[in-house]
């Protein structure tokens, strides 16, 4: 509106006295006006009552709120009213936000880079940097000469991280030590476990003993005071049985996330670390070949995947499997563990430990699942490599067009004699014209290379029963049948009371020695197991490996 604005009016002084006298005298209340005859000079005074005249005047109206006290009063406190709403609707809305109500749909403040799968395996030169490569078939070397070849240089990169628990198997971390830990000096092998030790000169470090007190309420936390209470006392060592009442699984979650916080304490700014566990089994060429092609300032989560919990909005998760082992780059680690800070120093965060403790509640089971829910509120999805990191043992490791050419970074549930003799194979097995593969290792047992094998199991697993209208009641049934598969080839008879033919195509595994047993506390069962050695020998020549194949990231290669 104008500061001051004129209008006119002609006709009756009746038209103007309604004009000033209806129903807009109140709303003239905050204007002062001046009243303008054509007829004469003068200038009427501000009146509600009709001129004289009804000659037409002119009508001068001034805003007068300027000098109105009560109106400026009321326009202030309106005016504050107005912010002061504006402003609690700003704060209701970002209350909303925290309590989760609908704008939280916003992904929770941890946006994941999803890495989609990849089918396509990668080809790459790499070289193997141990020196020497290899030693020849039937070497008597030992131990420390044979450690006397691995590339020691490179741990101040890579960094190797043992866990184990004080009510592991006996022999586990001896076996650990006489094969694929064994080439680690004190000091570069981190080992952790939930009691404090020294072994063969390495340093057991109990992570437990320092997380805060809120974990001792849970349950499955318990048996760690006990196991201490026996060790401490000598009870333990005198009758090993009494660990018998220890649940050492269940202490074994709690350690999975303070050991990434205590590797990076301890060894910082590792470009990776390579976490295992004592009946894993570390094939350290192929593996250090594969770290040197990533980037260690790429956040990276590396393992085989096993299915984990949904978030919050709906979207499932996957972790690593603990027994293959795992990696993370320096970046995952620097995520993981990264705290806010406020604009004065003070972390908004809390310690580490307790940030994910509502994660370890009695309700789940497993560590390696906890830590993969931690990385992946981080923003950091896994790799899922499998089988590159198997979850098979070695008798049990499978080999089909898949697996043949890729490499083999690490076996899981692996026996005290297999460990160590499959380090000493791998001394003779490597080249450096490639990375340790399956089909390497397929020659550690030759497996197809002899017919038939009584009590042996070569794993119905990765087989089939036959069922249906095909009858099969002896073990000479079980073979013909096999035969009469084109792709069968290797077949299993679980005979005596049972009578079960199982055929498996496209796919090759050693298995193990099975003893008859009894089935159902009443029934005998026996296993032969066989291979069609022709077709065997077929396949491996239809099967060359002209180029080492890497496999990517994929969920639907999973164990």
């Amino acid at each position: 509106m104008d500061d001051e604005y004129r209008h006119s009016i002609s006709g009756a002084p009746h038209i103007f006295a309604d004009f000033l006298t209806g129903s807009t005298t109140d709303c003239l209340g905050c204007f002062q006006l001046h009243i303008e005859t054509t007829t004469t000079d003068s200038i009427l005074e501000p009146t509600c009552s009709p001129p004289d005249s009804a000659a037409p005047i002119t009508v001068v109206v001034t805003p007068c709120w300027p000098q109105h006290k009560q109106f400026r009063r009321t326009l202030i406190i309106a005016v504050v009213a107005l912010a002061c709403l504006a402003l609690l609707q700003a704060r209701w809305h970002d209350i909303a936000l925290l309590r989760g109500s609908k704008p939280a749909a916003k992904l929770a403040g941890y946006p994941v880079a999803v890495i989609e799968n990849d089918d396509a395996p990668r080809t790459m030169v790499t070289a193997s940097a141990f020196r020497p490569v290899a030693y020849p078939a039937g070497h008597n070397k030992t131990l420390a000469e044979l450690c006397a070849s691995f590339p020691r240089h490179l741990l101040a990169t890579v960094q190797p991280v043992l866990k184990t628990g004080f009510t592991d198997a006996p022999g586990r971390l001896l076996s650990q030590m006489e094969s694929c830990s064994a080439c680690f000096a004190p000091g570069d092998l981190l080992v952790f476990s939930d009691l404090d030790d020294v072994y063969r000169g390495h340093e057991v470090i109990d992570l437990l003993a320092t997380l805060p007190a809120a974990y001792h309420a849970y349950e499955q936390f318990a048996p760690y005071f006990e196991q201490k209470r026996l060790r401490d006392s000598g009870e333990a060592a005198a009758n090993p049985d009494a660990l018998g009442a220890i649940n050492g699984w269940k202490l074994d979650k709690f350690k999975f996330l303070p050991q990434v916080e205590k590797a990076w304490e301890m060894k910082p700014n590792r470009d990776f670390y390579v976490f295992y566990e004592t009946d894993t089994y570390v094939f350290w060429d192929p593996l250090l070949r594969f770290l040197d092609t990533l980037d260690p300032d790429t956040p990276l989560y590396l393992g085989s995947a096993s299915p984990g919990r949904q978030d919050e909005i709906g979207r499932d998760t996957w972790f690593a499997n603990g027994g293959p082992g795992y990696v993370l780059s320096r970046a995952a680690v620097q995520k993981l563990l990264h705290r806010r800070v406020s604009p004065t120093g003070v972390y908004i965060d809390p310690p580490f430990a307790e940030k994910h403790r509502h994660l370890l509640h009695d309700l789940e089971c497993c560590g390696d699942s906890a830590l993969g829910y931690a990385l992946w509120q981080s923003g950091i999805q896994l790799q899922a490599l499998y089988p590159m990191f198997s979850q098979h043992p070695l008798h049990h490791t499978p080999f089909d067009a898949m697996r043949w050419c890729s490499p083999l970074l690490t076996m899981h549930k692996s026996s005290f004699d297999d460990m160590r003799a499959v380090f000493q194979w791998e001394f003779t097995a490597r080249s450096n014209d490639y990375a340790m593969r399956h089909r390497d290792l397929w020659e550690f047992n030759n497996p197809g290379s002899e017919s038939r094998r009584a009590d042996w199991r070569n794993d119905d697993r990765f087989g089939r029963k036959v069922e249906g209208d095909v009858v099969i009641d002896t073990q000479a049934a079980c073979e013909a049948h096999c035969r009469s598969l084109e792709a069968c080839l290797m077949w299993m008879w679980h005979g005596d009371d049972v009578d079960e033919c199982f055929v498996s195509e496209d796919v090759l595994l050693y298995g193990q020695e099975a003893r008859p047993e009894s089935v159902d506390d009443r029934r005998q069962a026996s296993y032969t197991s066989g291979w069609i050695v022709d077709r065997v020998k077929e396949w491996k020549a239809r099967h060359e490996c002209n180029d080492t194949l890497w496999l990517s990231h994929s969920f639907a290669r999973i164990f």
